[in-house]
C-alpha cells in the first residue's frame, strides 16, 4: 500500500481534536499494522500520549482505532508537532 493523507480526528481522553494524518502499512508484520505521521497535535496531546493515555483516530468513514506513539516527536516547516504513531490494524481503504 503506498501512503497517503487524510484529515483524521484524534481522540485522546476527553479531547477531540482534527489532525492531519499520513497513513501507510507496516511490512512485514505478523499482523497487519498501520502507521506513520500526525501533524499538528498539541503538545499536551503528545504527552497524554507519550504517558499512556488511551488515544485512538477517527476515520473519515466513522471506524476507530487504537494508536500509540511509535517514535520522536518532530517539527515541520510551519512548526506543527509531528508525532509518529503505530495503530492496530491496517489502515482504512480511501
Amino acid at each position: 500500500m503506498s501512503p497517503f493523507s487524510l484529515s483524521v480526528v484524534l481522540l485522546v481522553g476527553n479531547t477531540q481534536l482534527p489532525v492531519e494524518a499520513e497513513l501507510g502499512e507496516l511490512t512485514p508484520t505478523e499482523v497487519p499494522q498501520g502507521g506513520g505521521l500526525l501533524r499538528g497535535v498539541p503538545e499536551r496531546l503528545a504527552a497524554a500520549m507519550r504517558s499512556g493515555q488511551d488515544a485512538r483516530l477517527c476515520w473519515p468513514d466513522g471506524q476507530e482505532r487504537r494508536v500509540r506513539l511509535g517514535g520522536e516527536r518532530l517539527a515541520d516547516d510551519q512548526g506543527r508537532l509531528i508525532v509518529t504513531f503505530l495503530g492496530e490494524g491496517p489502515p482504512p481503504a480511501v
